[in-house]
């Protein structure tokens, strides 16, 4: 039963513009304990970008959202990677809600025949129930939660719809509350008010009784994010193949278009291998999983040791391939500013993602910067191509390792406000 009441929701004077338009001004929500609010509207009146400002996705404009952590978040899309088994998902989920027993969950959704199975090799009604679960998660927990959903019932069959209004009602029960967003008449009877966005608010009197639904102790929330990529990684391999390939191919152009004469481009191929997208930002794009995981406090730029690895010995390993005397500390050295350039690179590719559509398609125009550490670099080994002995190349390689870690640190004040920060 509902304990305490307390305010697990608090909107001021939101606005929020999408392209040339206030989609949201000015609105004002709060949610406690125990209360399940339904967004109701038409397509296009701002359900879903109110939900997902809130979850600190959208950028917003102005005003001030406050919402106890960890909240639930099932997005429209589902927001899971492909490439996830069941169960990991489950496990993420239930760590970034501080749940770190989940037995009898999937049973509970009707998906513990499908744990061992890649979410895309799952059915559009079973990727949707498990996106529900998601969403859920927090309020299964025993410390009152709201959770956010946008359209939970769309793709779900009739027996998952009961799963879900029995949920809600039983955990609403248990002091969580809701914020959802739908066109299902048939959520409206969990409900504790209806609530249009450009209308008024109609209180409501919920018809469904408490059930049974599964609750678990709740501790301090974590978040997985850097598991979860490199999991990802081992499965589908995207470090080798975004690195490794554009490494030992532009060696190939090079040893066939120039022989031993590769001269002040030898280090083209460790710059090619530098600038792909980070594997975190790779695997966040699929269904808009990175929505899911910025929305929890994760940033989507995780460091990938083994790219590190990679990146750093590429310059050393070049100039072995085409016979160039060198001292290995150093060459190795010369690795250091392309370490910088793959950082200040994923930065960029984060602020992109994180950009309104109009902005972020000119973000990637900053990564044209990252020639000039290239160029410093080549110019410090220039010696070594000349002559059997390199002239210390330290100061220079410290000015070229600066300018991209200067990028790292310095883009994220250019990230655009959301609720999260």
């Amino acid at each position: 039963m509902i304990g305490r009441v307390v305010a697990l929701l608090h909107v001021e004077a939101l606005t929020v513009r999408r392209g040339t338009r206030n989609v949201l001004e000015n609105f004002n929500m709060k949610i406690e304990s125990g209360n399940c609010v339904i967004l109701t509207g038409e397509n296009g009146s701002g359900k879903s970008t109110l939900l997902e400002s809130i979850a600190g996705i959208i950028p917003i404009q102005s005003g001030n959202v406050t919402i106890e952590r960890p909240f639930g978040l099932a997005l429209q899309s589902g927001g899971l990677n492909g490439d996830e088994m069941v169960d990991e998902r489950v496990g993420y989920a239930a760590q970034a809600a501080g749940i770190w027993n989940t037995d009898g969950l999937l049973k509970h959704w009707n998906l513990e025949h499908r744990s061992q199975d890649k979410i895309g090799q799952l059915s559009g009604g079973l990727y949707r129930r498990l996106a529900v679960l998601q969403g859920l998660m927090p309020a299964y927990g025993n410390q009152p939660r709201i959770c956010l959903l946008d359209e939970p019932s769309e793709g779900l069959d009739d027996a998952s719809v009961e799963t879900l209004l029995t949920d809600i009602a039983t955990l609403r029960a248990r002091g969580h509350a809701f914020l959802i967003a739908t066109h299902d008449p048939r959520l409206h009877g969990c409900a504790s008010s209806l609530l249009e966005i450009e209308g008024s608010s109609t209180e409501v009197t919920s018809n469904l009784e408490p059930s049974y639904a599964p609750e678990f102790s709740a501790s301090e929330a974590k978040l997985s994010l850097s598991r979860w990529s490199s999991t990802l990684d081992r499965r589908t391999k995207w470090p080798i193949l975004s690195r490794g390939v554009p490494l030992i191919g532009s060696i190939l152009a090079l040893y066939a278009l120039l022989g031993n004469e590769i001269g002040s481009l030898i280090l083209v191929p460790t710059f090619l291998a530098a600038i792909p997208c980070v594997s975190s930002l790779h695997h966040s794009k699929e269904n808009r999983s990175g929505d899911w995981w910025r929305a929890m406090g994760g940033r989507l730029f995780t460091i990938d040791p083994l790219s590190i690895l990679l990146i750093l010995i590429s310059p050393l390993l070049t100039a072995s391939i085409f016979g160039i005397e060198q001292n290995s500390v150093i060459w190795v050295a010369i690795g250091l500013p392309f370490i910088g350039i793959y950082l200040a690179s994923g930065a960029i590719h984060e602020l992109a993602m994180k950009m309104p559509r109009t902005g972020g398609q000119y973000v990637p125009l900053l990564s044209l910067v990252l020639i000039w550490p290239l160029l410093i670099a080549n110019d410090s080994i220039e010696s070594c191509l000349d002559s059997t002995m390199c002239s210390d190349p330290w100061l220079s390689l410290v000015v070229a390792t600066s300018i991209p870690l200067i990028i790292w640190f310095g883009l994220p004040i250019l990230h655009p406000r959301t609720a999260s920060n």
